[in-house]
């Protein structure tokens, strides 16, 4: 297991304390051994799901509106010059 994560982090470019991949080493030990608990239960009679709860509706129906035209756009500028937004200068020429 030690050296499938010494190249698991050599893969990913990491490094780190030799104490510390002892650490990791039991720890990811631990996670496949629940995983491998997890394979170990019977699901031939549980329906697969995508979401632990019944999750409807969440989605609205699209409506077609008008456009925002570019003078409705330009009726919220607090300044404008013609056409366009009027803004402070930012960069001295």
């Amino acid at each position: 297991m030690k050296d499938i994560i010494e190249k698991t982090a050599r893969l990913a470019r990491l490094s780190f304390p030799e104490k510390d991949l002892e650490l990791y080493t039991k720890k990811v030990a631990s996670v496949l051994g629940y995983v491998k608990q997890l394979g170990e239960l019977d699901t031939k009679n549980i329906e697969p799901t995508s979401h632990a709860v019944d999750v409807t509706g969440g989605l609205r129906k699209d409506t077609v509106i008008a456009p925002i035209t570019a003078e409705g756009i330009l009726a919220n500028a607090p300044e404008r010059d013609g056409p366009f937004y009027q803004v402070p200068r930012v960069i001295d020429t």
